[in-house]
């Protein structure tokens, strides 16, 4: 996947220093807001998690670029605050015949520098369809447990989060022009691979203190999915 960035990466600025020439390039500042979640996919016999939005702040530079009087190359380089909180069941076996339901939740915020090298097609002078690819570089993860239930315990661990430094994902949304400089866009984010893996020792294989089989492990790989709404200014 990060050959594939470079790729898209290198395309996209190729075919911005070819178009530079057609018409002046307008430059940008962009401020919004991602509601943002995640899609989670369990390991086998494992419940899923249930999950809630976070609101995370998205910010950076914008670049108009003309093709022709329709078509247009929009990148962008933003800082992006995605997550979710979420909430799982398990049952943790701790001894012969003893089984307890707990139920944690937990927080997970993640800090991007993305490059979102769009393009839009302009239908009239107000209104702009936007698509195009979405590539992420992970520059902070915090994931904590924030509420349970657990009874306080030896063989009962924190859940973790193994984070992936790379996400990309498709973004397509719509832009209204106010004015020739001033605009809002509104745009759905689709992960397209895993950003990591959340998991939580459940079971520790403890009779007596006396390991008797494979501790057993929940396991969630996580997909990251927002709502973007933006203001920018073109100067």
């Amino acid at each position: 996947m990060k050959k594939i960035a470079s790729i898209l990466v290198l395309a996209f600025f190729t075919i911005a220093s070819n178009a530079q020439s057609l018409i002046p390039i307008k430059y940008g500042i962009k401020a919004g807001l991602n509601i943002s979640n995640i899609n989670s996919t369990p390991s086998e016999g494992v419940k899923n998690i249930e999950t809630s939005s976070k609101i995370g702040i998205a910010g950076g530079f914008y670049m108009e670029i003309a093709l022709n009087d329709q078509w247009y190359i929009n990148p962008e380089l933003l800082f992006s605050q995605k997550g979710a909180s979420f909430t799982y069941n398990y049952t943790h076996d701790s001894n012969v015949n003893k089984r307890d339901e707990h139920e944690t939740t937990n927080e997970l915020i993640l800090s991007y520098v993305e490059l979102n090298p769009t393009i839009s097609f302009k239908a009239s002078n107000k209104l702009a369809l936007n698509f195009g690819p979405s590539i992420a570089f992970l520059i902070s993860d915090d994931y904590t447990q924030i509420d349970s239930d657990e009874t306080i315990s030896n063989d009962l661990t924190p859940a973790k989060f193994d984070a992936e430094s790379l996400d990309i994902a498709l973004n397509l949304g719509l832009s209204y022009y106010f004015t020739e400089h001033f605009l809002v866009d509104a745009r759905v984010n689709t992960g397209l691979i895993s950003i990591g893996e959340a998991s939580k020792l459940t079971s520790t294989g403890l009779v007596g203190y006396t390991q008797v089989n494979y501790p057993k492990i929940n396991k969630y790989e996580l997909k990251n999915r927002a709502i973007v709404f933006s203001i920018a200014y073109l100067f």
